[in-house]
C-alpha cells in the first residue's frame, strides 16, 4: 500500500485541515443540520480524508475491509508522485459537496473559495501542475467511491418512511411531544448502517425505570424527575453556564459532534500533528460518534421513555418549564452523553489521560472558554449539562455515557489503524 515516491504524509503539517472543518462547522450551523445528520456527514468526510493520504503513510493501515461495506477503493499508481495534501483537499471538497447537494446555501461559495485558495497555496509551495492534476484526479476517484458507499447506509430510504408515535394511553412511561407541533426527529436513525460496531443494537442498554403516571410519586422515575426539578429550582450561575455551553443548538453551533471535533482540532494545532496522525484521529472520533448516535437513537425509539417535563408537570408542577427547550424525541438515552462518551474514550486513548486543556469552541457565540482536567471530565460535564437544562434524567445521562464508551472501547479493541511495526514499538506515530 505504501507509496515511497512522494513526500510521506507523516511529514506534512495537518493545520490546513482545520480551515476545512471550520468552514464546514459554519455551514452546519447556518443550515441548522440536526446532530444525527451532522455526525453522519463528518464521518464520511473524515474516512475520505484518511484514505486519501493512507498510501503516503508507512505507519497506518487502510480502513477498507474493516468499516462496513467499505471496499473497492482506488489506489495511487505505483512509482508516481502525489501531493497528499492535494489528495485530501480534493476528497474532502467533493465528499462534502456530494453530501450537501440537497442544500442550497450561500455557504457553498465559502467552501468553493477555500478550495481555490488551498489549491493556489499548493502551487505556490512548488507542486507542479502534473502532480497537482494527478493528485486531484485521485482525490476525485476516491470521493466518488466514498459517496457511492454513503448512499447504501439507509439514510435515503428513511427520508420517506412514516412513523407513528406509540400512545401513552395505558403506557404512561411512553414519550410524547413536550411542545406544540413537535415531530419526532429521525425515528429510523437507529436502523442505519453503522461504520464499525455490528449494528445499532450492539451497545443497546435498557435500565430505564418505569413511570406509573400522574399518581406515581414513589417510583424511581418520579424520584429522578424530582431531582431534575430540584436542581432547576436551585440552578446556580455556573450550572446555567454549563447548560448553555454544551447546548450546542443546531442554529448556533456545529452540534455536539462538531463541538468534540473542535476540541480535537485544538490538539491538532497545539501538538503540531502531521497529516497521518490527524487523519486517524478524525476518522476514529467521527465514525465512533456516528455509531454512538445510531446506537442511542436505536435505544431512544425502542424504549421511548418520557421526558422530565412531562413527569414534572404531571406530578410536581403543572406550569414548570425546563431551562433548555426539550428536543423532539424520547429522552432515554441522552445523545449528548453518547457522543461525549465515544469521543472522550477515543481521545483519551490517542492523545492522553488526565490531560488538562482549555476549550474555547464557543467564544464566537459569546461563551467564555472552559477548563477541563481531562477528556472524561469534559464528557461528564457535557452529559450532566442536560440535567441542568432540565431535559434529561440521571438514567438518560449515565446510560448514554455507558453506550458511548461501549462504542469507543469496541473501536479501540478491534479496529486496526497502526501498522505492525508501529505497534511492536509501542509508540505513537506522529
Amino acid at each position: 500500500m505504501y507509496s515511497d515516491a512522494s513526500t510521506p504524509s507523516s511529514e506534512i503539517d495537518a493545520k490546513f485541515l482545520l480551515e476545512w472543518w471550520d468552514a464546514l462547522f459554519a455551514f452546519v450551523s447556518s443550515e441548522r443540520l440536526s446532530p444525527p445528520d451532522a455526525s453522519r456527514m463528518y464521518a464520511y468526510i473524515a474516512v475520505g480524508m484518511y484514505e486519501a493520504q493512507i498510501a503516503g503513510s508507512p505507519d497506518y493501515l487502510t480502513l477498507e475491509g474493516q468499516l462496513a461495506d467499505l471496499k473497492g477503493l482506488p489506489r495511487p499508481e505505483k512509482g508516481q508522485v502525489y501531493d497528499w495534501q492535494t489528495c485530501v483537499t480534493e476528497t474532502m471538497y467533493l465528499v462534502q459537496d456530494g453530501m450537501l447537494a440537497r442544500y442550497f446555501p450561500a455557504g457553498v461559495s465559502t467552501l468553493n473559495k477555500l478550495y481555490d485558495k488551498q489549491m493556489e497555496e499548493r502551487k505556490a509551495a512548488g507542486v507542479t501542475d502534473e502532480v497537482l492534476e494527478r493528485s486531484k484526479a485521485y482525490g476525485e476517484e476516491l470521493a466518488d467511491v466514498i459517496l457511492e458507499w454513503s448512499e447504501a447506509d439507509k439514510y435515503v430510504e428513511t427520508r420517506y418512511m412514516q412513523y407513528k408515535s406509540p400512545t401513552r394511553e395505558g403506557h404512561p412511561s411512553n414519550w410524547e411531544p413536550t411542545d406544540f407541533n413537535q415531530t419526532p426527529l429521525e425515528p429510523f436513525w437507529g436502523t442505519h448502517r453503522t461504520f464499525f460496531v455490528k449494528d445499532g443494537t450492539q451497545c443497546d442498554i435498557d435500565k430505564a425505570p418505569a413511570y406509573g403516571g400522574k399518581g406515581d410519586t414513589t417510583g424511581e422515575l418520579y424520584k429522578q424527575a424530582k431531582k431534575v426539578w430540584t436542581v432547576d429550582k436551585t440552578l446556580t450561575e455556573e450550572q446555567r453556564t454549563i447548560a448553555q455551553y454544551w447546548a450546542d443548538d443546531p442554529s448556533e453551533t456545529s452540534t455536539p459532534a462538531g463541538h468534540w471535533m473542535e476540541i480535537m482540532g485544538n490538539f491538532v494545532k497545539s501538538e503540531n500533528m502531521k497529516l497521518d496522525r490527524a487523519c486517524e484521529l478524525y476518522a476514529l472520533v467521527t465514525t465512533s460518534m456516528n455509531d454512538a448516535c445510531i446506537t442511542v437513537w436505536h435505544t431512544k425509539y425502542r424504549v421511548n421513555l418520557v421526558r422530565p417535563k412531562t413527569v414534572i408537570q404531571e406530578t410536581l408542577d403543572s406550569k414548570w418549564e425546563p431551562y433548555v427547550e426539550t428536543p423532539p424525541f424520547a429522552g432515554y438515552t441522552s445523545g449528548h452523553s453518547g457522543f461525549s462518551g465515544a469521543a472522550a474514550t477515543i481521545l483519551t486513548s490517542r492523545i492522553g489521560d488526565n490531560l488538562a486543556f482549555i476549550d474555547s469552541s464557543h467564544v464566537d457565540i459569546g461563551l467564555l472558554p472552559r477548563n477541563f482536567k481531562s477528556f472524561n471530565d469534559a464528557a461528564q460535564e457535557a452529559a450532566y449539562s442536560r440535567m441542568y437544562g432540565g431535559i434529561h434524567f440521571d438514567c438518560d445521562i449515565d446510560d448514554g455515557l455507558e453506550q458511548g464508551k461501549c462504542v469507543g472501547n469496541y473501536y479501540l479493541e478491534n479496529i486496526k489503524t497502526k501498522a505492525a511495526h508501529t505497534e511492536k514499538k509501542g509508540t505513537e506515530a506522529k
